[in-house]
């Protein structure tokens, strides 16, 4: 039980740590939109559906009693609240932006709502809103697909961020171990799909170029 709780604790502390880094990188962009005064070529969407998965998160950890859950999605859910309101204040777009806010609460308050005040009990809330959360997070995954498709089409890899990659892999594979030690479904499966996914980009390096071959062209 002992070397249990231990190997409990040591996934706990690194699932936070690498996790909370991983949230930091917002604050790039954050800074980028400070510097230059504008939103432009910036997209808000980043930020507002990691708002939302980290509040589904932090919301099931608290029904879950999850310590690690709910620390580590506070501190993200406060960052990416700072990232939108950065972007609140630099963007020009503002009736755009007001729209798009509005869009993100109308998928977060009505599950806040249902679970608050019409779930039956914590156990059917903590299922309901367990299921909303590992959805979301497997869209948060499933993003790179796209990019990971033209990669393959073009052969090279240019459009892909190796270190962002590799902490898909490290954060999600730390994930889905947590979730084998504290038994929770909701949180392996997604961060499973997650780590084979980080994987699968990261083969993509090694199988094709950083850069675009260039055409043997003109030779003598």
């Amino acid at each position: 039980m002992f070397e249990d709780l231990s190997l409990v604790s040591v996934m706990s502390l690194l699932a936070t740590v690498c996790t909370v880094g991983q949230f930091l990188t917002g604050s790039v962009i954050a800074s980028k939109i400070t510097q230059k005064g504008s939103t432009t070529g910036v997209t808000v969407y980043p930020f507002l559906t990691a708002l939302i998965n980290c509040t589904f998160w932090l919301k099931y950890g608290v029904l879950v009693q999850d310590k690690t859950l709910v620390v580590v999605n506070s501190i993200g859910a406060l960052l990416q609240t700072s990232y939108l309101v950065v972007y609140y204040v630099y963007t020009k777009q503002k009736n755009t932006l007001h729209n798009q806010l509005l869009a993100g609460g109308a998928v977060l308050f009505p599950v806040l709502i249902y679970v608050k005040f019409f779930s039956p009990d914590d156990t059917v809330a903590a299922f309901h809103l367990g299921l909303m959360a590992s959805g979301c997070a497997v869209l948060m995954y499933g993003s790179p697909l796209a990019t990971m498709a033209e990669v393959m089409k073009t052969k090279c890899t240019e459009t892909m961020t190796p270190a962002l990659s590799v902490a898909n892999f490290v954060v999600s594979s730390e994930w889905y171990i947590y979730g084998r030690l504290v038994n929770d479904l909701f949180i392996q499966v997604p961060n499973l799909l997650g780590a084979l996914l980080g994987l699968i980009q990261l083969s993509l390096f090694v199988l094709y170029p950083r850069t675009p071959k260039a055409a043997n062209v003109n030779q003598a």
